[in-house]
């Protein structure tokens, strides 16, 4: 079984995300991608935007 039909049997067996429960991952991704912009300015990388 390759990666993309493993990912597939996972997916329908995991139960549905509510919105809140999105919201709380959207807003942890954010935190984190914000943690990371921070830290490579911090380092002198510069991305463009």
């Amino acid at each position: 079984m390759d990666e993309k039909e493993k990912n597939a049997a996972e997916n329908k067996n995991s139960p549905k995300l509510t919105d809140e429960q999105i919201k709380e991952n959207e807003e942890k991704i954010w935190d984190m991608k914000q943690e990371l912009e921070d830290y490579l300015e911090e380092q002198g990388i510069y991305l463009r935007q």
